[in-house]
């Protein structure tokens, strides 16, 4: 028998093993399908946990803020929208209406001022949840960056300290501003991909709304009307085009109509002096916007202007974007000096940037390459402090940056022969998250001064504000009601006081105002120090002096019928 024969017989007599069967387990659950979604949860706690650690009953220090609520109560109360501080009743502000309103919603669940500061402010922190919300839905959807590049550009726009500032420390209307702004670039964006489809116009008609809310919250987001409606022509969906203008302009255009028909007159302004009754075209051609004593500039001197602005923004303001520890005070009023090598750094980035737009104008140009070159160059005209014109723009110029560090990433795959489909990824992730904790740092910075148990290490704008409160309430418990009160901050005098109230800013050009008005005393106000009283204050009796480092004085100008004149001897 051949070998082959009995090997087989040998396989045949085996018996065969049993086969055993798995038992039916449960698949195991991927759990890095979790990881994302809880650190995107983790990205927004964090974020509401920054800002309610930041929050303070600071108001009105900025000036403005204070206006905002003063014409919040004033529809909360039925006054309608006017200046009820001002000793002549019904004189219309040239502040755009749209945030006091938003306001007075609140103001009307809680009429208690100041108790009430926290649900006002609470309105521009949960705008900057959205804002964080509507980023990354933006970064990760339309432009297509990988989610955690997006989640990092989202998380560090929300947590930005200068918006986080303003969002905890004041009442300003930039925060409610950002989100609608960036409502709109979504919802222009979704109606683009839809195009010609019937739901396209729907997109059309809710970005315009929101766009006409978003201008008459900030006049100084007409670049975005104007991006918008230029977007829309070059991708030639011109019915979307023609709806969101028409919508705009129905909801605008009444506002424009009542604000030229019921203007401050010439007495009216000479009255309030505050640049709250001064047109914005007044304030485009004063050297610095709202001070009229600053003087005057004609169009020949706008190239300069322009310049001069523009060199801000490159050696300031794009270093602060990224470093804003090493760019900006840790609060305001606080002295910040810029070495040579910061600039330096400041100019990269702000090259990095115009590189990253550039980049993104070959591939496509999308909305936001219309609006925000529009809306620069709205602010680069004013005589203002750019920094804080800029803040809107944040996720973009950050998202710019990030563009131009992909550019490089990818030229050195080209130059290198190194191709690789997610080659600039990782540049893109360090850039994002370095953009965090560079804003992580900052907060950390600032929550620790607001908490340092040693009050002389304290945040002084706190300070600030609490030597303001005392100062001013003193005034409401001394001064009687009938008396007319000149001060640098007359909306916030008012609200807490109850007392009639007209800007201080120029006392000689408003004397026969005051006169005729009976201003009876003027109460120096301010978030810095005071300089001492100069040869025109010192005629006139100090009333009161308020303890502290401020400075702060209570001047009794006399009887308006035979007091001297301010300003002559």
């Amino acid at each position: 028998m051949s070998k082959q024969a009995v090997k087989g017989k040998r396989n045949q007599a085996q018996p065969e093993e049993p086969v055993v069967q798995a038992p039916n387990l449960p698949p195991k659950r991927d759990n890095q399908k979790l990881i994302f979604p809880g650190a995107a949860a983790a990205a927004l706690i964090v974020s509401l946990a920054i800002y309610v650690l930041r929050l303070d009953k600071v108001v009105g220090l900025v000036v403005d803020d204070a206006w905002y609520l003063l014409l919040a109560k004033a529809l909360a109360t039925g006054q309608g929208y006017t200046l009820i501080n001002s000793p002549t009743p019904g004189i219309t502000p040239f502040y755009a209406p749209a945030f006091p309103f938003l306001l007075s919603i609140f103001y009307r669940l809680s009429s208690n001022f100041p108790n009430n500061i926290w649900l006002l402010k609470s309105v521009s922190i949960a705008a900057m949840m959205g804002v964080g919300v509507l980023a990354f839905s933006y970064f990760k959807r339309d432009r297509e960056l990988p989610p955690w590049v997006a989640l990092g550009l989202a998380l560090a726009t929300t947590i930005y300290p200068a918006l986080v500032f303003l969002a905890t420390s004041t009442v300003m209307s930039e925060c409610v501003f950002m989100v609608a702004q960036l409502g709109v670039i979504v919802l222009i964006e979704r109606g683009v991909k839809a195009g010609q489809l019937s739901p396209a116009w729907r997109y059309a008609v809710a970005a315009g709304a929101l766009a006409g809310f978003a201008f008459l919250t900030r006049p100084a987001g007409v670049g975005l009307l104007v991006g918008v409606v230029l977007y829309l022509l070059k991708e030639k969906l011109f019915k979307q085009a023609i709806i969101f203008a028409a919508i705009v302009v129905f909801l605008v255009g009444p506002w424009m109509l009542y604000s030229r028909t019921h203007a401050p007159t010439p007495e009216q302004r000479a009255e309030q002096g505050a640049n709250i009754v001064q047109s914005y075209s007044t304030q485009l051609w004063q050297r610095v916007a709202g001070q009229p004593l600053s003087g005057t500039i004609t169009a020949g001197d706008l190239p300069e202007r322009i310049w001069k602005n523009l060199s801000e923004i490159g050696k300031y303001d794009f270093g602060g974007l990224v470093f804003y520890s090493l760019f900006r005070p840790l609060e305001p009023a606080l002295p910040m000096r810029l070495g040579q090598e910061a600039r330096m750094i400041s100019l990269f980035f702000a090259a990095l940037a115009i590189i990253g737009f550039i980049a993104c104008l070959r591939e496509r140009m999308t909305l936001a390459e219309f609006v925000t070159p529009l809306s620069i160059g709205v602010t680069i005209l004013w005589g203002w402090e750019q920094y804080r014109l800029l803040l809107p723009l944040v996720p973009f110029l950050l998202f710019y940056i990030l563009m131009g560090v992909r550019f490089f990433a990818q030229l050195y795959q080209k130059l290198y022969d190194e191709p690789k489909p997610r080659g600039a990824l990782i540049p893109l992730l360090i850039f994002s998250w370095l953009f965090v904790l560079s804003n992580l740092y900052a907060n950390y910075q600032y929550i620790q001064r607001k908490y340092d148990p040693i009050p002389a290490n304290g945040l002084r704008w706190v300070s600030s504000y609490e030597e303001n409160e005392a100062f001013i309430k003193y005034i409401g418990e001394n001064v009687p009601k009938t008396d007319v009160i000149a001060t640098q901050n007359p909306a916030l005098v008012h609200l807490y006081t109850g007392h009639k109230t007209v800007a201080s800013d120029d006392p000689a050009g408003s004397w026969e105002a005051w006169t005729r008005l009976r201003v009876r005393y003027l109460a120096r106000t301010s978030p810095v120090t005071l300089p001492p009283p100069d040869a025109n204050e010192a005629k006139y009796r100090n009333a009161f002096r308020q303890s502290g480092t401020l400075n702060l004085r209570l001047i009794d100008l006399g009887d308006p019928s035979s007091r001297p004149v301010w300003g002559k001897n």
